[in-house]
């Protein structure tokens, strides 16, 4: 038994706290199911936001249920409460929604705190997902699976080498990294006619630019 590994837990305990407070203080215009219908609008925060918590509920879901992973169930809560911590927009119905999911999965393996944390949602109603009759967290429904909201939004995007249009990549996650396109672009079929030399060895990358969603550039030598 370690007991050092205790001091993380609490750690994360008291983020989630301060979501939930952040939760209650922000000024949420809409409903998420309001909002839902102009899901098109949305920035891409917000639909990152949605995707990662019902992507989330998915695995812990699977993980409680099906394959009785507990620690899998644990680090998914871990990882959606390190990203709702880097939301900028906790004004967006999504933000709250996110907060209000995860205090609900947290339940069944923090009582106390999930209840806690439950009954402080409930009180200031800021987010929609609180809104029950039932004041304990343990009397709501399990949060269910958008499955619209699972995959990725896709992009085309622009490969040029040396300022030159010379393929797309079609179909690629939006948000891509700069390193993971270059990696695409790079093991592509059609980019081997200039990024390898006249002996079949790969032609150095200087330099790379890229305008995230739409373009990137390879200057080699």
């Amino acid at each position: 038994w370690d007991t050092q590994s205790i001091v993380g837990m609490q750690r994360w305990v008291g983020r989630i706290g301060r979501l939930v407070d952040c939760a209650c203080e922000a000024d949420v215009h809409e409903s998420l199911e309001h909002a839902l219908a102009s899901r098109g609008a949305w920035s891409s925060e917000a639909r990152e936001t949605y995707r990662q918590t019902n992507t989330t509920v998915q695995r812990v879901t699977e993980a409680l249920h099906a394959t009785f992973s507990f620690n899998t169930a644990i680090a998914a809560l871990i990882e959606l409460t390190n990203y709702l911590t880097s939301v900028r927009d906790r004004g967006h119905p999504t933000f709250g929604y996110g907060v209000a999911c995860l205090v609900k999965m947290l339940g069944p393996m923090a009582p106390g705190v999930g209840e806690e944390f439950w009954e402080i949602l409930n009180q200031r109603k800021h987010t929609d997902s609180a809104r029950h009759s039932s004041d304990s967290v343990f009397g709501q429904a399990w949060p269910t699976v958008d499955e619209s909201a699972l995959k990725r939004p896709s992009t085309t995007i622009v490969v040029q080498i040396n300022g030159k249009l010379r393929f797309r990549l079609e179909d690629v996650d939006a948000d891509q990294s700069c390193d993971q396109l270059v990696s695409l672009a790079t093991q592509h079929q059609r980019a081997q006619k200039w990024l390898l030399d006249s002996s079949g060895q790969p032609k150095p990358i200087v330099k790379t630019i890229h305008i995230p969603n739409k373009l990137i550039n390879l200057i080699i030598k």
